[in-house]
């Protein structure tokens, strides 16, 4: 999917990388707070480290990572407009669409925006990553404050974009292509919702621990 969309590795890498330091994060902190289960692999005071801990820890963090891939592969085959449109066609209103798909758009955008304002902050001799947890906050304050001003002046950019395209001025909209379902979408639906039921149907009718 991610070929047929054109993207590129430094993009893909971009993006899966925080999702697999997110990852890590559930790995090392769900066992520590979730002391159920045993044998017992690691005891520190309090804490204890669980072998059933440690597997639903893997299990959540692959849950997470597969639910970002896909979120991932949808923003790299499915155009805003159409993305949008289809919103629209299940139901929703235009604005909440509209909002979605500008929010999604402009997360890798900020994302990068960030690094380079990291990357300013570091070449003036600003360290981010030592001393204790108060100082290290402190410096973030010279990355905060930009990137908020940054984003004020790209929504404001925004608003006079979307006023000079007349947006808002009519109540019913039209649109040059229209989206109609297909027999492969419905076949798609077909199968995504027994991919929703089935996990349900074998927990609690056929009491299948999953």
């Amino acid at each position: 999917m991610l070929f047929l969309a054109r993207a590129t590795i430094s993009r893909t890498a971009f993006a899966l990388k925080f999702v697999l330091r997110f990852m890590v994060l559930i790995i090392i902190l769900w066992p520590i707070f979730d002391p159920t289960g045993t044998p017992v692999l690691a005891s520190l005071g309090p804490i204890k480290i669980t072998e059933p801990a440690v597997w639903r820890g893997v299990t959540s963090a692959a849950r997470v990572g597969c639910l970002a891939t896909v979120w991932y592969i949808l923003m790299f085959t499915t155009s805003q407009r159409d993305l949008v449109r289809a919103l629209v066609k299940m139901g929703v209103r235009f604005d909440f669409g509209l909002t979605l798909a500008i929010s999604l758009r402009f997360l890798p955008t900020f994302g990068a925006l960030i690094d380079s304002i990291k990357d300013a902050q570091r070449a003036r001799g600003l360290e981010l990553s030592k001393g204790g947890l108060l100082k290290r906050s402190k410096n973030y304050v010279a990355v905060l404050v930009p990137t908020i001003v940054s984003a004020l002046r790209t929504a404001d950019t925004l608003s006079l974009a979307l006023q000079s395209r007349a947006y808002g001025a009519r109540a019913d909209r039209t649109y040059l292509r229209d989206l109609n379902m297909r027999p492969s979408d419905y076949v798609a639906l077909a199968v995504l919702a027994a991919i929703l039921v089935l996990p349900a149907f074998a927990k609690f009718v056929m009491q299948v621990d999953i």
